[in-house]
């Protein structure tokens, strides 16, 4: 556009009383259209450097050298002559007076503020890319026009032949100085503009802008000598270009409006729908993994057209430089404001030291960033920690609930009424709601896993339970063994008492919930573990009745490996024993501690360094035992040897008997597969007589008479049965008379 243009459009009257014609005629259709008169602008912005500055363009002999300080130059900058020669020369050149040069500034820029209004006013602002930054990121006119001129000499090579043209210099990046004098209008000096770039700025604080480094300053180059550059995200940003922008630590959602509706309390709904609506909000979600938190946050932006973007902090890497996490912490921010989106750090898996340390060392750029952040920023969290408040400030502290087993069939219905109906959706409703106490998130991602393993979009009940049993308790594995049994109780033998107490121990688990919570008596008792101990001899079923309550309660059922337990190192013991705990508490699984008398051994009286260590693992066992919030259940054949401060702490002891005769006649018929008998009618009450062993030692020589029967291609009879019996007699050790049948 040429001056006599320029001058004809700045008389026409303002967009007050713009018409649909001229609205249509002046607003912007793109990104880029807006872009080009940026870059019309600049070539203004660098006729009027070079005008002020023509002291730097001639040598002393008169030459064009611009980079080379002449005497001249010298003699302008500190005031003793005045420039005429620079002056003269780009007269000769017919290069415009510094006053229309003005006039052509003034008048462009009011062209450009027509068009903007004109823009705004047919409702495109999207295309308005630099003045989109310049209310996400609160810059004054100053940050934006000095944004602007930085990224059109990357874009346009014009501008950057220009600059160098200007500068002298033989580069495509140039530095502080010479945009400090390019862009400083008549009320500032170039010093006020270099402040512009200063650490706490937001161009620089939030990435819109890189002050880099001079090869002969290093890591102390001033910003008047740094080369200053656009990140080519920015650069793409204002012409309109949309691409992604890879960052560490981070995942971006893009909300489709298809996010599951979790089953959440309406009281949280209410709640973040309220918070998530004020400008400038500081969050802080805090609870138990899985509640739903994140996405309910990815279901509010879907709703309100919003994007979302997390950071995990646990992600971030021991020896990751201080500067490098400020330096993303920025990118973060600056993401969040250019993508529209709610911005969400997550603190859910905690840190290791020299992270939590690293942290805290930038939590002040943190704050300051959050300070002027315009959306939502939230935090995640189990605990609002000390280190938590720290780092992220003050903010608003929102505490989710943990489920309740009372909720758990409205979520599961909620969950599943898209993939069943009626009977068969109560009835998978039925047999799931009652073992695990499970958050909405949890639900859904067992249902997925499901529908993974099974290879079957449809769901069922027993489905369901298996992958729970599976899936959860998996960070116990290297520490524990994960003991499924298909059996339930109707396939064991009890006694009578035993039976009682342990359908007195699943309702204990189906309804200890209820009285503790609904009916209020978690005002007069904390505890909200259910411990059991089995005593017996050996091959009584302890352990197998341990896997038939799991089977009741579709739970999975973890036996821990004592010999991968105790260490011989102090405190390592009990490192393990807290992370056994730690993990249970998380996955819901049953524990099941075998030869438990090895592990609760009674306290001594210390002689040596050995008693004192020994006796500390063993208070610390039980302090964890007592405040852990599951089932655990131990297993021992010498009660007596058990410390005498356990038995408080147990809910249920069941002691199992040796069988007697009419027990150990059951047992036989059990134990024997039907598709293993023949014709002959076998006596199992003679076995039960004969034989006055556990059920253990009975399992075994019943599968003793199938390998038997199986090698001989036949079924099993009774002289098997009978000959597997005294040879498990032999193996216990029990004396028997030659010629005994």
């Amino acid at each position: 556009m040429d001056l006599e243009q320029t001058k004809k459009q700045a008389s026409q009257s303002g967009y007050q009383t713009a018409t649909d014609a001229d609205i249509e005629k002046y607003a912007y259709r793109s990104a880029r259209e807006r872009f080009d008169d940026i870059i019309n602008l600049t070539k203004g912005l660098t006729l009027r450097y070079i005008r002020n500055y023509s002291a730097r363009l001639l040598s002393d002999t008169g030459h064009y050298a611009p980079g080379f300080s002449s005497a001249r130059e010298v003699l302008n900058i500190t005031g003793l002559s005045p420039e005429v020669a620079g002056t003269a020369w780009l007269n000769e050149h017919g290069f415009p007076t510094i006053g229309d040069v003005e006039l052509q500034l003034d008048n462009y820029l009011r062209h450009i503020r027509r068009r903007i209004e004109a823009t705004r006013t047919s409702k495109q602002f999207s295309v308005l890319a630099p003045e989109v930054i310049q209310q996400q990121f609160h810059l004054n006119y100053s940050e934006l026009m000095l944004l602007c001129v930085i990224a059109a000499g990357q874009v346009d090579d014009e501008i950057a032949r220009l600059f160098q043209f200007a500068t002298g210099l033989n580069s495509t990046i140039f530095p502080g100085w010479f945009y400090a004098d390019l862009i400083a209008a008549r009320n500032q000096t170039p010093l006020d503009i270099l402040h512009l770039l200063d650490p706490g700025r937001p161009l620089t604080m939030l990435s819109l802008v890189e002050v880099g480094r001079q090869t002969d300053w290093g890591s102390r180059t001033p910003v008047l000598q740094a080369p200053i550059s656009v990140p080519n995200r920015i650069v793409s940003f204002l012409l309109g270009e949309e691409i992604g922008s890879a960052m560490p630590h981070t995942e971006f959602y893009h909300p489709n409006g298809q996010e599951p509706q979790l089953s959440l309390p309406d009281s949280f709904r209410s709640t973040m729908d309220d918070y998530l609506g004020r400008p400038n909000i500081r969050l802080g979600l805090y609870g138990c993994k899985g509640f739903g938190r994140r996405s309910y946050i990815r279901e509010y932006a879907a709703a309100h057209k919003q994007n979302v973007l997390e950071v995990n902090l646990s992600t971030i890497r021991e020896r990751e430089p201080v500067d490098e996490l400020v330096t993303q912490a920025g990118l973060w921010f600056r993401e969040s404001r250019l993508r529209n989106a709610i911005l969400i750090l997550r603190c859910d898996d905690g840190f290791a030291t020299e992270v939590e340390t690293n942290l805290l060392l930038i939590a002040p750029q943190i704050q300051a960033m959050m300070s002027n952040h315009p959306g939502a920023v939230c935090m995640t969290a189990f605990a609002p920690t000390s280190f938590i408040r720290k780092f992220y400030g003050p903010h608003t502290e929102v505490f989710c609930p943990p489920p309740l087993r009372g909720q758990q069939p409205d979520f599961w219905r909620r969950a599943l009424s898209s993939r069943l109906s009626g009977d068969k959706l109560e009835e998978t409703i039925d047999y799931i709601s009652s073992s695990y106490c499970l958050t909405p998130g949890e639900i859904e991602s067992t249902i997925t896993a499901c529908q993974a393993r099974t290879g079957m979009p449809e769901v069922n009940g027993e489905a369901l339970a298996e992958t729970l049993r599976t899936t959860r308790g998996r960070a116990l594995e290297g520490l524990a063994d994960l003991k499924p049994t298909p059996l339930g109780l109707k396939d064991i033998v009890l006694t009578p008492l035993a039976r009682a107490t342990i359908d007195e121990i699943l309702n204990f688990a189906h309804f200890s919930d209820m009285v503790r919570h609904d009916w209020g008596f978690s005002r007069v008792s904390s505890a909200s573990g259910l411990s059991i101990l089995f005593s017996g001899p050996p091959g009584t079923g302890k352990t197998l009745t341990a896997g038939v309550i799991a089977h009741e309660l579709r739970r999975a059922l973890y036996v821990i490996d004592i010999s991968r337990v105790i260490d011989k190192y102090i405190g390592e013991t009990e490192k393990r024993l807290a992370k056994i705990f730690d993990h249970a508490q998380t996955s819901q699984a049953i524990l099941l501690f075998d030869e438990a008398d090895s592990l609760f051994a009674k306290r001594t009286n210390v002689k040596t360094s050995n008693d004192r260590y020994a006796n500390i693992e063993v208070n610390y066992l039980l302090q964890r035992l007592e405040s852990y919030n599951g089932i655990s259940i131990l297993t021992t054949n010498l009660a007596d040897s058990l410390d005498e401060a356990l038995q408080r702490r147990i809910q249920f002891k069941i002691h199992f008997p040796m069988p007697n005769e009419k027990e150990r006649a059951k047992l036989w018929k059990f134990l024997l597969p039907k598709q293993a008998i023949g014709s002959e009618t076998i006596d199992y009450k003679g076995l039960g007589e004969e034989y006055e062993m556990s059920g253990g030692h009975i399992k075994n020589a019943v599968f003793r008479a199938c390998i038997e029967a199986a090698s001989k291609n036949t079924k099993v009879d009774n002289e098997m049965l009978y000959s597997a019996g005294l040879h498990e007699l032999r193996e216990m050790g029990h004396v028997i008379r030659e010629g005994h049948t």
